[in-house]
C-alpha cells in the first residue's frame, strides 16, 4: 500500500517533499547533533571533534568536526578558528543573536570561498565524508559547511597511452576538480553543462556528467541518467565500472564506450553532441555513445593535412586486418594451400619448417602466447625494465626458439609483424579484443582453412552490425550507411567539407557553424 502511495506522490512531484521530511534535521541542541555524528561514524583516529567558544567573551558553545588528513590545517587555524574565537565581536544580550551569528559568519567573519549552510544532518554527514569541515553552533538549527579540503594530487602530465606527435600534451589526472578545469578552460560556452552526482553506496564517488546542452540529444542524456540511477554497487573505483554497467551487450568483446586520457579528445566529442563522464579518482574520461570507427581515429588526424590523416587511417585499417588475420592466413597457406604461394616461396617455407616438430597452428599458438606473456610482463615491471624485457626478451626468445627447432623463422616474422600492427591502433581498449579474436581466427583457419577465415570475418561483421551504443548503431556509418559521415571514416576530407556534425549520433544542431544572421 505504501509503495502505491509513494508512486502516486512521485508522479505528482511530491516525492522530494516526502524525502526531505524523512531526513534527520539539525537540532538547536549542540550535543544532540554531535551524538548523531558519533552514532553514524565509525571511530577513527583521523576524525577530529574540536570544541571551542565563539566570540571574545566566550559565551557561545560551538563544535567543529573534520577529518584531519583531508583538510587544509593552516586555513582552518588562521581563517576559521582564529576568526571565530578572537576576531568575532557579539552582543550576547541581544535577542537577535542567532540571526546576527548567521549573517556575520556568512557575510564577513570566515574569509573562505566555499561556505554553505544546511538543515539536514544527512547532508552534513555526506559533506564531512567528502572532506569538508562542518560547524555546529549551540542554539542554531543549522550546520555550516566549510569547503577547505586539501587532497594530494600529481601534476598534469603528458599522455602515457595516447601519445601524439602534434596537439596538446595534457592528460587527465585523478582529482575531478582538475579534470573539470581542463574541460572548462577550453570550452568557454554558456551551454556547457556539468552535473555532478554521487555514485556507489559506500564510496559515494563524485561523477561528472558533461555535455553541451544545445547540441546533445536529450534522449541520450535521459538514457545516461537512467542507467546511472540503475547502478547499485558498493563502490565505483574507476570509470571502467561505469562502462561495464552501461554495456548494451555484456558478452561482446568490443568496447561499446570510448575511454580517453586526453582532454582534447573529450572536447572534440562534446562538440559532436556526445556525453563525457568524469569520475573522481580516475585519470580517464568515458565518451558515449561511440562507434567502432572512432577507435581507429587519433586526435592528431585533425591537426594534420587531410592527405596525411587519410593515409594514416588506411594504415590503421590495414593494421587491424593484420592483427586479426595474419597468423591465420599463414596457417591456412602452409597447412592447406601451398598452390597459392609462388614456387620459390613455398620451397623456402618448407625448408624453414623442416625439423619443426609441431604443426603450424601449434607453432603459432606457442609464439603468440609467449608474446602475450612478454607484453604483460613489460606492463607490470617498472618502465625502463619493462621496455627492456619487451624488446630484448622477444629477440632472445625468438632466436632461442628457432635454434632449438621449436618454431620456424617465418613464424617468428609473422608473429612480430602481427605484434607491430597491433601497436599501430590508437586505442588500447580496442586492441585487446582484436588480440583475442586472433586466437579464434587461428583455430578456424586450422580447421576450415580459408573458409574458416571467411566465416570468422562474417561473424565479426555481423556482430559489429548488431551492436549499439546508447541506441546508436555501433558500425555506423557503414551499417546503416551514412554518406555524410563517410567523409570522416576510413579517410578524412578537408575541414571545409565537414560542416555538419556526424549523422550517426543524433544532435539538436546539425551544422557545426550556425547560420549568421
Amino acid at each position: 500500500m505504501w509503495d502505491k502511495i509513494k508512486d502516486f506522490f512521485k508522479s505528482n512531484n511530491f516525492i522530494n517533499r516526502l524525502d526531505l521530511e524523512a531526513e534527520e534535521k539539525v537540532s538547536s541542541n549542540l550535543e544532540a547533533n554531535i551524538d548523531y555524528l558519533k552514532d553514524n561514524l565509525a571511530p577513527s583516529s583521523d576524525l577530529v571533534f574540536r570544541s571551542f567558544h565563539i566570540g571574545q567573551k566566550k559565551e557561545i558553545d560551538a563544535e567543529i568536526i573534520y577529518f584531519n588528513e583531508l583538510i587544509n590545517a593552516d586555513i582552518l587555524q588562521k581563517e576559521v578558528l582564529r576568526s571565530l574565537m578572537f576576531d568575532l565581536e557579539l552582543d550576547c544580550s541581544n535577542r537577535t543573536i542567532k540571526k546576527e551569528i548567521n549573517d556575520t559568519l556568512i557575510n564577513s567573519t570566515i574569509p573562505i570561498g566555499e561556505l554553505e549552510t544546511t538543515q539536514s544532518l544527512t547532508k552534513a554527514l555526506e559533506q564531512l565524508l567528502s572532506g569538508d569541515v562542518i560547524l555546529f553552533i549551540e542554539g542554531i538549527p543549522k550546520t555550516f559547511i566549510l569547503g577547505i579540503k586539501e587532497l594530494e594530487k600529481r601534476e598534469v602530465q603528458t599522455p602515457q597511452i595516447e601519445a601524439v606527435t602534434r596537439g596538446p600534451q595534457e592528460s587527465f589526472i585523478e582529482p575531478l576538480s582538475t579534470n573539470i578545469s581542463l574541460i572548462r578552460r577550453r570550452i568557454k560556452d554558456n551551454n556547457l553543462m556539468i552535473d555532478i552526482k554521487q555514485i556507489g553506496e559506500r564510496t559515494k564517488t563524485d561523477l561528472a556528467i558533461i555535455y553541451i546542452d544545445d547540441i546533445v540529444d536529450q534522449d541520450i542524456i535521459k538514457k545516461v541518467r537512467d542507467r546511472l540511477e540503475s547502478i547499485e554497487i558498493d563502490g565505483v573505483l574507476e570509470i571502467g565500472y561505469i562502462n561495464q554497467s552501461f554495456r548494451d551487450n555484456w558478452a561482446s568483446p568490443f568496447p561499446q564506450f570510448q575511454t580517453t586520457e586526453r582532454p582534447d579528445k573529450a572536447l572534440a566529442n562534446l562538440l559532436e553532441g556526445k556525453v563525457v563522464l568524469l569520475l573522481d579518482g580516475s585519470p580517464f574520461a568515458s565518451i558515449m555513445p561511440t562507434t567502432f570507427i572512432q577507435f581507429l581515429q587519433s586526435p592528431e588526424d585533425y591537426y594534420d593535412h587531410f592527405y596525411i590523416a587519410s593515409l594514416l587511417r588506411l594504415f590503421r585499417v590495414a593494421a587491424t586486418f593484420i592483427t586479426i588475420s595474419l597468423p591465420a592466413i599463414y596457417i591456412s597457406l602452409v597447412s592447406f594451400h601451398h598452390e597459392l604461394l609462388p614456387r620459390e616461396l613455398a620451397l623456402s617455407l618448407a625448408t624453414a619448417r623442416e625439423g619443426v616438430p609441431f604443426p603450424s597452428v601449434l607453432e603459432a599458438f606457442i609464439m603468440e602466447i609467449s608474446l602475450e606473456f612478454l607484453r604483460e610482463a613489460g606492463i607490470r615491471l617498472p618502465g625502463p625494465i619493462g621496455q627492456t624485457i619487451g624488446i630484448v626478451g622477444g629477440l632472445i626468445l625468438g632466436e632461442a626458439a628457432v635454434d632449438a627447432g621449436l618454431v620456424s623463422p617465418p613464424m617468428v616474422i609473422v608473429v612480430a609483424l602481427t605484434a607491430i600492427a597491433s601497436f599501430v591502433i590508437p586505442s588500447y581498449s580496442a586492441t585487446i579484443p582484436l588480440r583475442l579474436l586472433r586466437f579464434s581466427m587461428m583455430l578456424l583457419a586450422a580447421v576450415f582453412s580459408t573458409y574458416g577465415l571467411m566465416i570468422g570475418w562474417l561473424l565479426i561483421l555481423i556482430h559489429l552490425c548488431s551492436l549499439e551504443s546508447l541506441g546508436v548503431p555501433y558500425f555506423a556509418p557503414f551499417a546503416p550507411i551514412k554518406l555524410t559521415d563517410l567523409k570522416d571514416s576510413f579517410i578524412k576530407f578537408p575541414l571545409k567539407f565537414m560542416g555538419k556534425r556526424p549523422e550517426s549520433t543524433p544532435t539538436q544542431q546539425k551544422k557545426r557553424q550556425p547560420d549568421k544572421e
